[in-house]
C-alpha cells in the first residue's frame, strides 16, 4: 500500500516535472521576442519582463518537487556522500526534515498570505505599460512548497524504510 502511494506521487511530481520543464522554451521564446522586438524593430515590449519572472517563479516552484525526487536538489554532499546509507538517512530524516518543515511552512503560510491579499486587490503589474495580474505567479509560490513538501515526505518515507529495513535499495 505504501509502495502505491509513493509510486502515485512520484508520478504526479514526475509528470508536472517535465511539464514545467518546457515552461524553460517558452521564457526563452519571449525573451528572444523582447530581444527582436527591442533591437530591431526599436519597439520594447513592457510585459516580457514580467512574464519571464513570473515563468521562472513557476520553474523554480513548481520544478523544485521533480529535482528533489531526482537527486538534484540543493545539498552540500562534501562530507554526507562519504558516510554509510543509513547515517545518510537518520541525517535525512531527523535534521534535513526538521529544517525542511521550518522552511515549507514559513513558504506556504507567507506565501499564501501574499497569494490571497493580492486576488483580494486584484494586484497588477508596477512596471508600466501594460497590467497584468500579478497573483499567478504568488498562487504558484504556495502550491509549488506544497509539492516540495509532498516529494521531501516520500523522500523521508524512503529514509525510513531504510533505516528499519538496512537492505532496502536507495
Amino acid at each position: 500500500m505504501l509502495d502505491r502511494l509513493l509510486a502515485f506521487i512520484d508520478a504526479v511530481i514526475a509528470g508536472i516535472g517535465r511539464v514545467v520543464s518546457l515552461a524553460i522554451f517558452v521564457m526563452i521564446a519571449a525573451i528572444s521576442f523582447e530581444v527582436v522586438a527591442r533591437y530591431f524593430f526599436n519597439a520594447p515590449t513592457p510585459w516580457v519582463q514580467d512574464v519571464s519572472g513570473w515563468l521562472q517563479v513557476a520553474y523554480v516552484f513548481l520544478g523544485g518537487a521533480f529535482a528533489l525526487q531526482t537527486g538534484h536538489f540543493v545539498r552540500v554532499d562534501v562530507l554526507y556522500a562519504r558516510l554509510p546509507a543509513r547515517v545518510q538517512a537518520l541525517i535525512d530524516l531527523v535534521l534535513a526534515t526538521a529544517l525542511f518543515a521550518c522552511f515549507a511552512t514559513v513558504i506556504i503560510w507567507k506565501g499564501t498570505e501574499l497569494a490571497y491579499q493580492s486576488v483580494r486587490m486584484g494586484e497588477i503589474s508596477a512596471t508600466g505599460g501594460w497590467r497584468g495580474p500579478i497573483y499567478p505567479a504568488k498562487i504558484i509560490i504556495p502550491i509549488g512548497m506544497a509539492l516540495v513538501a509532498l516529494a521531501w515526505l516520500t523522500h523521508a518515507l524512503r529514509q525510513v524504510r531504510i533505516l528499519l529495513r538496512p537492505d532496502a535499495e536507495r
